[in-house]
């Protein structure tokens, strides 16, 4: 079910440059209009997978906080500048998506949810994490699950067709900057644990890793009711048989994610992909095309200046 551009016109841009090979990472001040246009069950009206995406952006302003601040305490310690400017750019990255998922977590609140209700398990266990070294192992355990999402979104397109515009544009767009900086959390990770022996390393990693995945199916599920209860959704047997069969059926989001989450568990594990460049590249060009395509759109329904009062005929 194709969802109209109701958003078109409050969505504002700045930089949604293809880039370059270049330019490993993009800060791109995108405003999508999503808060000024709420839209409920925006991807083709169905209510288990817009909920499950919409349950994503619950997690996202006080976690990319929490990202900022663990990246950011190690950035003064660090001898290599690659790195610290790396930080640096996921930074800027990670507030503007701070701010577009806070206007996002707005929109769902005027859409009648219980915003804050679902968010306070979010920020009470992240803000009881007080050792840097755990809250960066954390850090990396979320980014390897958000770059697992946006790989997985990147590959299959297709999800999001039946989306509303605004909304692809966004989660596209995370998607894109998610890829672009996924690496950075582990390099700094492994830069601030020059001493720890590798078992100490892949076990703090792998621990931290198991209490995330944990605690974000709890979080995940009892906010997936929260909606349902909102819509007046029954959450009845056919309503969890729904969900299993959007998560391993299909579309199969979890079907599609499962081999790139294990593969964290590897001891010598690496976040690239052989298909990162080309994803970032495509994804590069879309989002450019796309507000191109939304700048002549709206430039087109501005209706043109008038040239003012005819003047006065000379007198003879």
């Amino acid at each position: 079910m194709a969802i109209a551009d109701t958003a078109a016109q409050t969505a504002r841009w700045k930089d949604a440059s293809p880039g370059s090979d270049d330019e490993d990472i993009i800060p791109r001040d995108i405003r999508f209009g999503i808060l000024e246009n709420p839209t409920r069950h925006w991807l083709g009206g169905d209510f288990h997978k817009t909920a499950l995406i919409d349950g994503l952006s619950i997690f996202l302003p006080e976690g990319e906080r929490y990202f900022i601040r663990s990246l950011k305490y190690y950035a003064p310690k660090l001898k290599d500048k690659q790195l610290a400017a790396e930080i640096n750019g996921y930074s800027v990255q990670e507030a503007f998506h701070t701010r577009e998922h806070e206007d996002y977590n707005r929109a769902l609140a005027r859409l009648g949810y219980d915003v804050e209700a679902m968010e306070a398990p979010v920020i009470k266990t992240l803000r009881s994490d007080k050792i840097p070294i755990f809250r960066l192992a954390v850090t990396c355990a979320i980014e390897h699950l958000t770059a697992t999402l946006s790989t997985v979104t990147l590959r299959n397109p297709q999800f999001l067709d039946d989306a509303a515009p605004a909304y692809r544009r966004l989660w596209m767009w995370h998607a894109l900057e998610e890829l672009e900086h996924k690496a950075v959390a582990l390099d700094v990770f492994a830069a601030a644990t020059p001493k720890y022996s590798p078992f100490k390393r892949y076990m703090l990693r792998t621990m931290a890793f198991n209490a995330v995945a944990w605690t974000f199916l709890k979080i995940v599920l009892a906010n997936l009711v929260r909606f349902a209860r909102t819509d007046g959704v029954k959450t009845g047997p056919r309503f969890w048989a729904r969900l299993v069969w959007v998560l391993f059926g299909n579309p199969g989001y979890w079907r599609k994610c499962a081999p790139l989450v294990l593969k964290y568990y590897l001891p010598g594990f690496n976040p690239v992909n052989r298909d990162d460049h080309a994803l970032i590249h495509k994804a590069r060009a879309w989002l450019y095309d796309e507000f191109m395509a939304l700048e002549a759109t709206k430039a087109a329904q501005t209706p043109a200046p008038s040239a003012g009062p005819a003047a006065a005929p000379a007198a003879e």
